[in-house]
């Protein structure tokens, strides 16, 4: 099996896609998984688009742009290598249960929860997540694009700031998401009827 939990710091998108599927090799589909791709962007050096879906009862990552899918996530490459093998990796790891959020089992989890597909697509509109590390003075933003229209990073309908001590203890399920917010821990600027539907789907 691939190794993903320790990533080197260069790593580039194409390598990384290439171990999740084969991380991932071995899983199979969910009953009645749902034929929809997730569509990623990365822009910058070595950036581009990316597919991952069920194909024949087996995960495929397929490098190419279907767009108009039901979740889009639009990141620089930058940003990307801070969540996955960079400072914010590291942050997490050294508070956190190491395999949290990196092992293979985590990410074929992610596929586990089909009956929420429906929901996800009834959702529409971009919201971005503003992780900020102030010990590196560096904002790192992700950008989720619901019902399928074109991805508008630079003018998300809704943007959720945390900083990334508080976004440790949410990963580490010290606090949960709602808790945050009314703690003052989550700043939201923009509609906030997609983010309250988002975190309640995730408490679901």
């Amino acid at each position: 099996m691939a190794d993903i939990t320790n990533l080197p710091a260069d790593i580039s998108p194409a390598a990384f896609f290439t171990l999740v599927e084969q991380a991932l090799a071995s899983e199979p589909a969910p009953a009645g998984a749902s034929p929809d791709k997730l569509q990623i962007y990365l822009e910058g050096d070595d950036g581009g688009a990316w597919t991952l879906g069920f194909v024949d009862g087996a995960l495929k990552v397929v490098s190419e742009d279907v767009g108009g899918t039901p979740l889009q996530v639009s990141l620089t490459v930058d940003d990307w290598r801070a969540l996955v093998a960079g400072s914010v990796r590291d942050a997490i790891a050294a508070k956190v249960d190491k395999h949290i959020g990196f092992d293979p089992e985590t990410v074929a989890q992610l596929y586990q929860v089909t009956y929420k597909t429906e929901q996800i697509k009834a959702l529409s509109g971009d919201l971005q997540i503003v992780i900020e590390d102030k010990g590196n003075g560096n904002d790192h933003k992700l950008t989720l694009t619901f019902g399928g229209g074109e991805p508008k990073p630079a003018a998300p309908t809704t943007t959720v700031s945390v900083d990334l001590d508080d976004f440790i203890d949410m990963a580490n399920g010290e606090v949960q998401p709602q808790a945050a917010f009314f703690m003052g821990k989550i700043r939201l600027d923009g509609d906030m009827n997609l983010a309250m539907s988002l975190m309640a789907l995730a408490q679901a």
